[in-house]
């Protein structure tokens, strides 16, 4: 594994991703109203608005949740539901900040039917443990709130939000799973570098190369920067989920990398539930 490939590393390249992509969207997709009043102890609303992104705020067993819900523009209803999964120091923000919501609108109007991507803060550490609880139990009454699909068709995770949509993966009635620069290693050394998991047995329960059978028979797919020091293992974790989609192109672990590849993961995404109806 290179050596540049440890937790300060991935923290650093986040809070880079994150500067980088505002200046690359240049006018960022803002919500028309965000909430004003006290939360209750179930949330604080924002008015949703069918052209712009909507923040929710849900008061969870894991604290405050912030959620994202991005619609493309001029549709609205209950749409099927893409859960989007940060990476590790950022927050569910990261998908508006690499310019998801313009994307997601202009995934729909080249033709796939319409679905909206939900993003949620999953605290500040990993995806394991009491964020997949909030997963389970908590984030199906949000989005009925929300008035979305209660039960997600797709999961999205960046670099170690690919990790917990695998665990979120092996909930039932999902019926895709993606993965955009998996934070995934090929021995405990390796993760230990990084720093994401508390001890090897965390990694080993895990880590999806060594529980690749836990997805067995979902349509899986992977992207992964030639440049990025995880590219190894990203393709290897393509290999032995026998993934439907492994697209290994210039880039490396950045948000300029991600934004450049997000209309490809969008389309694939959206191509799962099909074209739209005349």
């Amino acid at each position: 594994m290179d050596g540049r490939w440890t937790r300060r590393g991935l923290l650093l390249a986040g809070a880079g991703a994150g500067a980088a992509a505002l200046v690359g969207c240049g006018s960022r997709t803002t919500p028309q109203s965000q909430p004003t009043a006290p939360k209750t102890a179930a949330e604080s609303q924002a008015t949703v608005d069918t052209t712009s992104v909507s923040n929710l705020t849900w008061r969870s067993s894991i604290g405050d949740v912030k959620m994202i819900v991005m619609r493309p523009r001029d549709v609205a209803g209950a749409l099927p539901v893409c859960l989007a999964l940060h990476g590790e120091g950022t927050d569910a923000a990261q998908f508006v900040d690499i310019g998801l919501p313009p994307l997601l609108t202009a995934t729909v109007r080249a033709g796939t039917r319409p679905f909206a991507v939900v993003a949620v803060d999953g605290g500040t550490k990993s995806w394991l443990g009491a964020p997949q609880n909030m997963l389970a139990n908590e984030l199906p009454d949000w989005l009925a709130r929300a008035e979305l699909a209660t039960t997600p068709f797709a999961a999205l995770g960046v670099s170690a939000g690919a990790v917990g949509a695998f665990q979120y993966a092996r909930t039932p009635n999902l019926a895709l799973l993606a993965a955009l620069s998996p934070a995934v290693f090929t021995s405990w050394k390796d993760a230990e570098k990084y720093g994401g998991y508390t001890d090897e047995k965390q990694w080993q329960g895990a880590e999806p190369l060594r529980n690749s059978t836990a997805v067995s028979g979902l349509p899986f797919a992977v992207w992964c920067g030639t440049e990025d020091p995880l590219l190894p293992a990203a393709r290897q974790l393509a290999q032995v989920t026998g993934a439907k989609q492994a697209s290994f192109g210039t880039g490396d672990h950045s948000a300029e990398y991600w934004k450049r590849t997000l209309p490809e993961v969008l389309r694939y995404i959206g191509d799962s539930l099909g074209k739209k109806t005349p």
